[in-house]
């Protein structure tokens, strides 16, 4: 196998493992007793990396395109956030763990847009699938989220989130370091920046749909602990059930483009936002234990589509001298400021009504989302 492939394989596989070792497990470690936090307060704290997002993943994209550096940006981004990683053992006071938020989201929240824009120039230019090489990443999620499940069951507990994401960060730097970075072909830092390029009006529907549809999405890496845990589930099945939902994303992502063959992009953008939106109602109705394992084997569905599928209907909207600049956008207004938004209002309607609440709401965003997708059938746009 090709030696550049395995070693982007293996970067998915330590930033995926990194983050599924800690997101959905973040909400659940700062709800310890120990800390003494409200659910409000617990909501502000998982909302700061998505807030700070909207502005950062587009300048680490901008800071892509004029320097053509993407792989001298991701590991500078990986070892920040792994060294900053550690510092959250230590803190206990809700101001410092603000702090520590704010310093250590800078970092992470700039991994996924730099290893895409990475991925997308190299299978464009060895003619690779994508998806093939996007779905080591589910695994490496999928693997983490199960280990963390048994560990947190342990004397070890949550603390070890931390540490075990800082790990893997650490490690992932030497694939990236082993990938052969292509050179500018040409010096963007004088030249004029021109938004116009990128603000386009299928653009910027597509990102309105993406807010409905992938902030609940997102959110809920956040929340379905609080869920599990709500109705009699332990740690453990928290991360069994991530584990059936992400292993179940894997099958889609290699498939996804053959499905868009078939029926369109929009109409699988939009489809799958729908089958997210009725996932989300039939967890509201707090089904038996048995139907949330098949709704986790449906949320592998959905994810598992949508997010190769959107991050190539991104690069046609958009010229190709400013797709990581799109790219950057379309991660900091979906899984920035949309799961910013959707992570407190979740703090908040926990505190005011209950977990069930927060699943409601998840089910009538996503239907507003699925409508706006299907709305975008009338743009005629590439691929």
């Amino acid at each position: 196998m090709n030696q550049q492939k395995i070693s982007f394989q293996s970067i998915y596989v330590a930033i995926f493992f990194a983050q599924g070792a800690l997101i959905p497990y973040m909400a659940l470690f700062f709800s310890q007793s120990r800390f003494d936090l409200s659910p409000g307060q617990v909501g502000t704290i998982v909302a700061i990396m998505p807030i700070l997002s909207i502005g950062v993943q587009p300048l680490w994209g901008m800071l892509a395109d004029r320097t053509g550096r993407v792989r001298a940006w991701l590991i500078i981004a990986m070892l920040g956030a792994a060294a900053l990683s550690l510092t959250f053992l230590f803190a206990t006071s809700y101001v410092w763990i603000i702090i520590l938020m704010i310093a250590w989201s800078i970092f992470q929240c700039a991994h996924i847009p730099l290893v895409d824009m990475m991925t997308l120039e190299y299978t464009s230019r060895a003619k690779i699938d994508y998806g093939a090489i996007r779905l080591f990443g589910s695994a490496g999620f999928a693997i983490a989220v199960f280990v963390m499940g048994r560990i947190s069951d342990t004397t070890w507990g949550l603390a070890s989130t931390f540490l075990l994401s800082a790990v893997m960060l650490a490690i992932g730097t030497l694939f990236v370091r082993s990938v052969s970075e292509q050179e500018p072909k040409q010096v963007h830092t004088t030249a004029p920046f021109q938004w116009s390029a990128v603000w386009n009006g299928p653009f910027i529907a597509f990102l309105i749909g993406g807010m409905l549809v992938f902030g609940p999405i997102y959110a809920n890496n956040y929340y379905f602990g609080i869920y599990v845990t709500s109705i009699g589930g332990s740690t453990t099945l928290v991360g069994t059930l991530f584990l059936v939902a992400v292993l179940c994303e894997i099958p889609f992502m290699k498939v996804a483009y053959q499905i868009v063959s078939r029926l369109g992009t929009v109409n699988v953008l939009a489809g799958a936002a729908l089958i997210s939106a009725l996932r989300n109602g039939w967890l509201a109705l707090e089904p038996p234990i048995w139907v949330v394992w098949i709704l986790a084997i449906v949320q592998g569905l959905v994810v598992g589509l949508l997010i190769p599928v959107a991050l190539q209907f991104v690069r046609s909207l958009v010229s190709r001298n400013v797709v990581s600049t799109a790219i950057g956008v379309y991660m900091a207004i979906t899984s920035g400021l949309a799961t910013a938004g959707f992570n407190l209002l979740s703090g908040f309607i926990i505190e005011y009504n209950s977990i069930i609440g927060v699943f409601w709401m998840y089910t009538v965003v996503s239907i507003v989302g699925a409508v706006l997708f299907f709305g975008l059938r009338r743009f005629r746009v590439k691929g």
